[in-house]
């Protein structure tokens, strides 16, 4: 009975040891203990002629039940390396398993940016704007508390600058298609900013201009009055507009002049402020305007999206190119106040100590934006440059 119930318990423990390396050298002790307990115990039942008690056998053979007999060094080495192997081999795997999983993942990812950027850069401006309006959407669906119509707007709607292109001009293009080419560019563009003024008009959203309600058949007249986008005349519903805009071109280039307060569009004036040294003093001045200010491009696009209409103004987002054709001076005085610009020849020197620059001809290409659900002033968002 000993005997069997020692095999059982040798059964035992080899299945429980065996699985793993690791205990490789107990498994080897409890093999040999096992194999001696029941040896001696089957030897001591011959010689009584009955079953020996536990007691007899364990002390016969010198093996404890708690634990296992000792082997020799050189067993447990190669146990213990083998367990290191094994156990280095399933790192191994792991590891490359994981670096080949991310190593697929980045792949993924760069493949995907790429795909990305290829496909925004074959967007049409059109398809441009209506994804932003998509991310205004999803913006709106994540931050519920915030104004998603207030965030910045990445690309500015399609403003064209218009070149003279008429059959006089030809010469002075390089091929016929180019100069055919700028010429249907500049009926497009024509015929949005007519667009673009009657989208105002039908929401009495024209700057400094207060339309109403008017019956159909005096509506008919606005066909006339929108298509004069590009007029310099006073009695023209563009007029207030360009009178907007000359006003805030003179102002933020006295505050830049001044550096004392950081101008709307950036980079340019940014540039030019950081250029400024700290230890002069800058006095920028509009004498006249050459040519009066044009609005060569308009572009009105329904931009708030909202379930409601707007406490204040239209839904639209107004983007306007403006010619400012100028004559301007600029004053640099030193830390004693001395002058050192060009000063105008003939000119004296004025009470407060200034003396009067000699005057430029300037001739700048801005962007004016308004938000026009915002009771907000018109801000000027980036330059152009006439090619």
């Amino acid at each position: 009975m000993a005997m069997t119930a020692s095999r059982t318990c040798s059964l035992r423990l080899r299945i429980s040891t065996t699985s793993s390396p690791a205990f490789a050298t107990c498994t080897q002790g409890w093999r040999v203990a096992s194999r001696t307990y029941a040896t001696e115990s089957a030897v001591l039942t011959s010689r009584r002629g009955g079953s020996p008690s536990a007691k007899a056998t364990h002390k016969s053979t010198s093996v404890s039940s708690a634990s296992p007999r000792k082997v020799s060094a050189k067993v447990e080495r190669r146990a213990a390396g083998h367990g290191k192997g094994a156990a280095a081999e399933v790192k191994a795997l792991a590891g490359s398993s994981k670096s080949k999983s991310e190593t697929t993942a980045t792949k993924g990812r760069i493949v995907q940016a790429t795909a990305n950027t290829e496909a925004d850069k074959k967007l049409t401006p059109e398809e441009q704007q209506l994804r932003e309006l998509e991310a205004i959407e999803q913006f709106k669906k994540i931050m519920k508390s915030a104004d998603p119509f207030g965030q910045p707007i990445g690309t500015s709607l399609d403003v064209l600058l218009p070149r003279p292109a008429g059959l006089s001009q030809i010469s002075k293009f390089g091929t016929l298609r180019e100069w055919w080419r700028q010429a249907t560019s500049n009926r497009l563009n024509g015929a949005k900013n007519f667009m673009s003024m009657l989208y105002l008009a039908g929401d009495d959203a024209i700057p400094g201009v207060t339309l109403g309600r008017v019956p159909w058949y005096k509506s008919f007249g606005w066909l006339f009055r929108a298509g004069k986008t590009s007029s310099v005349k006073d009695n023209t519903w563009i007029s207030p507009l360009r009178q907007i805009a000359l006003d805030t071109y003179r102002q933020i280039n006295e505050h830049v002049a001044k550096a004392s307060q950081q101008p709307d569009y950036q980079e340019e004036l940014l540039r030019r402020l950081k250029k400024q040294p700290g230890n002069l003093t800058f006095r920028w001045n509009l004498e006249r305007e050459v040519t009066p200010t044009q609005i060569v491009s308009l572009r009105v696009a329904q931009y708030y999206m909202g379930k409601d209409d707007p406490k204040f103004g239209s839904r639209y987002l107004t983007h306007a190119l403006v010619k400012f054709d100028t004559e301007q001076t600029l004053e640099i005085y030193g830390p004693r106040g001395e002058p050192l610009h060009e000063v105008l020849e003939g000119a004296e020197k004025r009470p407060n100590g200034t003396i009067a620059a000699k005057p430029k001809r300037v001739t700048e290409y801005l962007v004016l934006e308004k938000r026009m659900w915002y009771d907000a002033p018109w801000v000027f968002r980036e330059q152009r440059w006439n090619a």
